[in-house]
């Protein structure tokens, strides 16, 4: 049997996806498919060095070690070809948001419009607008089979040199793998411009095979900051980490600033030696979850294609995340939800977590065992279906 397909019991452990679905969608008893992690074992050999960490009977602060910084680098350049000086990396040990909200924090002043392609990831929308700047929407722009970047209408919406702008990518939630074309024309607005870009790229590691990311700092924007982070690769949400890789000086200047101030600086006692396990030791396991995350995806093309062809699945190139376009059924979205609730018992998150342009939409993860997949599509088949 394949590794992937073991159905793992995660009701009872606190987790978020799981034993949250009462507080979410007022049942125990769903099928969810709407928090962005793995129903995976986390790989063995990061479960090992959590258990060699805690032998040591002291869990005081730590130091960061030189072989973190150096595994990071390894990683970034065996995987993604893009050799980081040593002096542009920063860590933000308590997640990805909290390091773009320290870039936001520091680079821009309240009342600064910061441009956003939307849909996108919610937290990054509230990240804006919760911190009294204006945010500015640029649509990504949907064409028969894709949505794609909008660098022409960016470009329209810039106000003054020097203002930020904040990508996912790959992008969640539709999936898309952004290529050269679109990140190169960002990077030349960027650079003529002089933006601000800010990459998260979380999902950097899970690309479908045919397909390549290129991670936006590589292309020569020097007040730019691209945000790596192990926790979707390995299914390690619970131990944050996240590297930063910023060529501006003066940007990690005071981004180091915002750390220290915050005290942010020391990594999780576990995270840091999980880190650097999955980084070394689970490059393997990685490739074989991206292929078997890869069956999952054309199976869910297939089975809304077959079985209920007025839902749409727009095609994920890299992410876990299926973007399904349900506006043909001509249903609005509490509707929707209602019926995969109640009639399914199916959770999934609706599109208007990701901003106004998701209305219509569902985000389905399907970074679980084919078995619960299938059942998962039966009742999201017998929800849908009058």
């Amino acid at each position: 049997m394949n590794q992937f397909d073991a159905e793992v019991e995660r009701r009872g452990s606190n987790s978020f996806k799981w034993d949250g679905n009462e507080r979410q969608f007022g049942r125990t008893d769903l099928l969810p498919f709407w928090v962005a992690d793995m129903d995976f074992a986390t790989p063995a050999p990061i479960l090992q060095s959590i258990k060699d960490r805690v032998q040591h009977p002291v869990l005081g602060y730590e130091v960061r070690p030189a072989e973190y910084v150096d595994t990071v680098m390894g990683w970034i350049a065996r995987r993604h070809g893009w050799s980081v000086p040593r002096d542009w990396l920063m860590f933000c040990p308590p997640s990805s948001i909290v390091a773009i909200y320290g870039l936001i924090m520091t680079q821009t002043k309240p009342g600064d419009g910061i441009i956003v392609p939307t849909p996108t990831y919610g937290p990054l929308l509230e990240l804006v607008e919760k911190n009294g700047r204006r945010l500015i929407r640029c649509p990504l722009r949907e064409t028969a089979t894709r949505f794609e970047l909008d660098v022409e209408g960016m470009a329209g919406l810039v106000e003054r040199d020097g203002m930020m702008v904040l990508l996912c990518s790959p992008h969640n939630p539709t999936g898309r793998v952004f290529d050269d074309t679109e990140l190169s024309a960002l990077s030349e607005l960027a650079n003529e411009r002089q933006m601000i870009v800010v990459s998260d790229e979380v999902h950097a590691d899970l690309i479908r095979p045919g397909r390549r990311h290129t991670p936006f700092g590589s292309l020569g924007v020097p007040r730019s900051a691209t945000v790596f982070s192990p926790n979707k690769s390995f299914n390690t949400a619970g131990l944050p980490q996240s590297s930063l890789v910023i060529p501006d000086a003066a940007m990690r200047q005071s981004m180091q600033g915002f750390l220290d101030m915050l005290q942010i600086n020391h990594d999780h006692t576990f995270g840091g030696p999980a880190m650097i396990s999955a980084y070394r030791e689970c490059e393997g396991w990685l490739d074989d979850v991206v292929r078997y995350i890869d069956v999952n995806h054309a199976r869910v093309a297939q089975f809304f294609s077959e079985q209920l062809p007025s839902v749409r699945v727009w095609p994920a190139e890299g992410t876990y995340l299926a973007w399904l376009d349900y506006r043909a059924l001509g249903m609005d979205e509490g509707t929707v939800q209602r019926r995969l609730v109640d009639k399914g018992g199916v959770g999934l998150y609706p599109g208007s977590l990701f901003g106004e342009e998701g209305l219509g939409f569902l985000r389905m993860n399907v970074a679980c065992p084919r078995s619960v997949l299938e059942r998962g599509l039966q009742q999201i088949r017998r929800a849908l279906l009058d």
